[in-house]
């Protein structure tokens, strides 16, 4: 027997539908899931059309529910034999030379949910090449593709379109005529660009996309789900939307423009589509953390990988380790709890105080450590070129009837590094006083405006933003903190650099990586024995002023650090010694700002 249990790697549609729950059920079961070639790692064009694939992204954009005939009969002119055969799973019917089908009896429509996933965005390299490692499959490079198409039928269809069975028929290898299909569809249309089909968030980050058709309308996928697919891959180049047959328009009106077709039909060497069978969503991606989180060794771990990441952060941060445990802080945070208007759990923090004049790149030298250790980022210069003129905001195209994708369509748990540093004399236009107003309420409220044109919608979003400038930032954020470098760690910035390389060896880097995700999935409570909480309160109200009055902002904001602080040291409720480590932290941080010292050169 080979390998590969339960044969999924030979598994067809038909055979499939026959008998789904067994199919589902041994899916579930399957010990190398792996072997399910993933698309993200290896080329679709090394994968066999109507093959089991598997699928892993962020749903960007969803389509109009589509029609297919999940059943229909195939008159063999012939034999004058009658089949029955079922569109589900497919794109095409494949029949041979002397079949047609059979417009008027026994046809059966059903609908199926469309939409487009795209690559985690933000993904980092240290990420990727773990998946690469663990998904790519070194034997489908080695075979031929040797899929074969007889007679393509599209299987989506209006239903104007029944009567005229001509128009319908593409005739295949074995026919008199092999029209258009057999043209290379690398490049798509001229009608549209490349980048347009593709459809990205982020720009200048190598992607992949891919069309999902969903058959379970319990699935309840929203946009920026993260999500993992199953399913048979589609990748016939006839469906293509350069090649869709022309119509007549006085029989059959056009309901969609050139454009419109191109962009929800691209080229399958480009776009490939999948039939799910298996839809999973993704709390994290983290290919280091297994499902299930074992809480109680993640807490026992905890203290050990925290001692680790200060180590390195204070170096990085010149010394100031305050600084770095308010980062630690921020690097684990998320949006526990969602309520009304309010977002609980996020911590937008504003470091400030860069030492820019002695080392200009100093916040892209920190952020290139800092995307060692998370799963997904993504560094913004905050230049006045770069406000007046990226698209941040996702925007309905009505031309193409889809949603063209922004900067801040992102994933759950994606780090935004904001670098204020580069900011330069210029003149906001209207398009970046639009941009800066965006970064204003995602920080604030962790929702994204959607731009539908008539009008606006909010999405919930939960991205932690890393705010980096020289003085108090121009944008809000939950924390402030001022950075205090020591004088000797300036002078040795660059060996500084080097040696973090050096002491952040895999194995400690895969700790402080797990150790990072791990601290956003375990659930933390409250207990009812607050009392040092309350007594505290109390006297820090009876001990403030007019000019600087305690409020319940106050004890909000010191509840969620004490949180994070008594995560980060792997304690899952809050006690006296973290609540003590919070109030140290926050009165050092606020009596620097009060105290504002000039940067060091």
């Amino acid at each position: 027997m080979h390998d590969f249990a339960y044969d999924f790697d030979t598994v067809t549609p038909e055979v499939w539908r026959a008998n789904e729950e067994n199919w589902k059920k041994k899916l579930l079961n399957l010990p190398n899931w792996y072997k399910i070639p993933l698309i993200n790692c290896n080329a679709s064009h090394n994968l066999s059309d109507g093959s089991l694939a598997r699928f892993r992204g962020m749903v960007q954009d969803m389509h109009n529910p589509e029609f297919y005939f999940e059943e229909f009969e195939v008159f063999n002119t012939v034999t004058n034999e009658i089949k029955t055969k079922s569109g589900k799973y497919k794109d095409t019917a494949s029949i041979l030379e002397n079949e047609k089908i059979n417009y008027t009896e026994n046809l059966k429509s059903a609908q199926r949910q469309t939409m487009v996933a795209v690559t985690l965005p933000g993904l980092n390299d240290w990420a990727q090449n773990i998946e690469n490692d663990k998904n790519h499959l070194k034997h489908l490079e080695d075979q031929p593709n040797t899929s074969k198409r007889l007679n393509i039928t599209k299987l989506k269809r209006s239903y104007d379109e029944c009567d005229d069975e001509d128009a319908m028929e593409v005739e295949g290898s074995e026919g008199k005529k092999e029209p258009r299909v057999t043209e290379t569809v690398a490049e798509p249309s001229n009608v549209v660009s490349r980048e347009h089909l593709l459809n990205f968030p982020l720009p200048d980050v190598a992607s992949k996309s891919c069309i999902i058709k969903i058959y379970d309308d319990s699935e309840n996928l929203k946009l920026n789900d993260m999500i993992e697919v199953v399913g048979f891959l589609s990748v016939d180049p006839a469906l293509s939307g350069e090649f869709q047959p022309d119509k007549n328009s006085l029989i059959e009106p056009t309901t969609e423009t050139e454009a419109e077709t191109i962009t929800h039909n691209p080229p399958p060497s480009l776009v490939p589509r999948l039939h799910a069978v298996y839809v999973k969503k993704l709390d994290h991606c983290n290919p280091l953390v297994l499902d299930g989180v074992d809480k109680e060794n993640v807490l026992k771990e905890a203290n050990s990988a925290r001692e680790h990441l200060l180590k390195a952060l204070t170096e990085l941060l010149l010394g100031d380790q305050l600084a770095a445990e308010y980062l630690i802080c921020h690097l684990i945070a998320c949006v526990y709890l969602r309520q009304d208007t309010l977002s609980l759990g996020q911590f937008c923090l504003n470091m400030s105080n860069l030492p820019t004049k002695k080392y200009p790149n100093y916040a892209k030298q920190l952020y290139d450590i800092i995307k060692q250790f998370v799963t997904k980022s993504y560094y913004l210069p905050l230049t006045v070129d770069n406000m007046n003129t990226m698209a941040l905001l996702p925007k309905k195209d009505y031309d193409c009837n889809r949603l063209t994708s922004g900067v801040l369509q992102l994933s759950k748990h994606t780090h935004l590094v904001l670098d204020e540093t580069q900011m330069q004399q210029g003149q906001l236009d209207s398009t970046g006083v639009h941009n800066i107003s965006a970064l204003g309420n995602l920080i604030k409220l962790q929702k994204v405006e959607y731009d539908f044109k008539y009008y606006k919608m909010e999405f919930d979003s939960d991205i932690s933003v890393l705010v980096l400038s020289e003085g108090k930032s121009l944008l809000p954020s939950d924390y402030h903190v001022s950075l205090r470098p020591e004088a000797s760690s300036l002078e040795i910035f660059d060996a500084i650099v080097e040696a973090a390389t050096y002491y952040l060896k895999e194995e400690i880097m895969n700790t402080i990586r797990m150790y990072l995700t791990n601290l956003k999935l375990i659930k933390y409570s409250i207990t009812e024995d607050l009392q040092f909480v309350e007594e505290d309160f109390i006297e820090m109200r009876s001990n403030s002023d007019s000019d600087n009055p305690v409020t319940a902002d106050d004890l909000h904001r010191l509840l969620v650090l004490a949180r994070l602080v008594s995560l980060s040291r792997g304690f899952d409720t809050l006690n006296k010694e973290c609540w003590d480590i919070t109030k140290k932290m926050e009165e050092e941080r606020i009596k620097r700002l009060k105290n504002r010292v000039p940067p060091l050169s």
